[in-house]
């Protein structure tokens, strides 16, 4: 039942995206997993993400919800984006059949949304950015990540994960994230160089956060990408959000911290009883990459770490993502 109900879904979000994906655009996916640069398996353990880009018109129907909003606040709408994703969590002995009540819950998460671009010149060398994004999915069995996770392990011949059976209950998910962020350009000989401070806020039964942050961006062809380095759920993954075409190169590297009032992740279901454990109210991340453009093509690596997320976390988390992006 868990499995037709799992379809259902996927179907549904597939349906509502597929009619967008006329006319041009870029097409990314991206992999992430915490095996690129560690060898451990647990916390996020695994997650694939498609994404679909365009820029959009003046008389673009997202412009009226531009249009809706105070002044200030997104005033125009460059680009959107369309995502699906999906992702794993888990704790770290994920061997053992018994409920590990110190560890985080074993959770399958599975989203679908839309976001939303603009980018606006502002008075000297700065610019700024913004993003809307509307996410909705589903956590619990429903996303079938207990078998997705036993199949991986059998095919790589890796302990076999046997503790799904603690995971948290089926509940649906709402939630709204929006990010503003400040770019200063310069040049450094024949480099381009952009940085600045960031904001963002999420609010929904996933995640209940507010965060502050600093990037960087320094290679060529910088006019050409929009977004900001980071992979976190509320984000729907780490985002290039190119405009136009062009080719060029950059490295891209961000701190930031938050803090979270709730991680449905950590702190269990909203309406039923289920694991949870001691969430973290302060969080960090570093985000750490490289990104190649030619053509039609792009492709990105990023290294990501990211403080415990609650108090009885034995370290950190470290993982990475690898993306490429073609253009229709």
């Amino acid at each position: 039942m868990h499995r037709i109900i799992g379809n259902l879904v996927v179907a549904g979000i597939v349906g509502w995206v597929a009619p967008a994906l006329a006319g041009p655009g870029a097409v990314t996916l991206q992999m992430d997993n915490d095996g690129m640069f560690s060898s451990d398996d647990d916390n996020y353990t695994a997650g694939a993400e498609l994404i679909w880009t365009r820029a959009v018109a003046a008389d673009h129907w997202s412009q009226r919800i531009a249009e809706g909003f105070p002044d200030g606040w997104l005033s125009r709408v460059d680009a959107l984006s369309y995502h699906l994703s999906y992702r794993m969590y888990t704790p770290v002995e994920v061997a053992r059949r018994d409920l590990i009540e110190n560890d985080r819950p074993y959770a399958g998460l599975a989203l679908g949304g839309l976001a939303l671009y603009g980018r606006q010149p502002l008075p000297g060398a700065w610019q700024s950015e913004e993003a809307l994004q509307l996410d909705i999915g589903v956590v619990g069995p429903v996303t079938a990540a207990d078998s997705v996770q036993r199949e991986v392990h059998r095919f790589v011949e890796s302990q076999r994960p046997r503790g799904w059976s603690h995971q948290l209950g089926n509940e649906p998910i709402l939630n709204a994230s929006y990010r503003r962020h400040w770019w200063h350009r310069q040049s450094l000989g024949q480099l381009e160089m952009q940085h600045g401070p960031g904001l963002s806020a999420s609010l929904g039964n996933l995640l209940v956060q507010a965060g502050a942050g600093y990037g960087l961006r320094l290679g060529n062809g910088l006019d050409n990408v929009m977004g900001w380095p980071s992979l976190g759920i509320d984000q729907g993954g780490y985002r290039q959000v190119s405009t136009s075409p062009g080719g060029g190169w950059h490295v891209f590297a961000a701190l930031q911290g938050r803090y979270v009032a709730h991680n449905l992740l950590l702190d269990g279901n909203t309406v039923r009883d289920s694991h949870s454990v001691g969430r973290r109210e302060l969080v960090g991340d570093a985000v750490l990459g490289l990104a190649l453009t030619w053509d039609k093509w792009e492709v990105s690596v990023a290294h990501v770490w990211r403080s415990r997320e609650f108090e009885e976390q034995e370290g950190s988390t470290v993982h990475g993502a690898l993306s490429l992006s073609y253009r229709l």
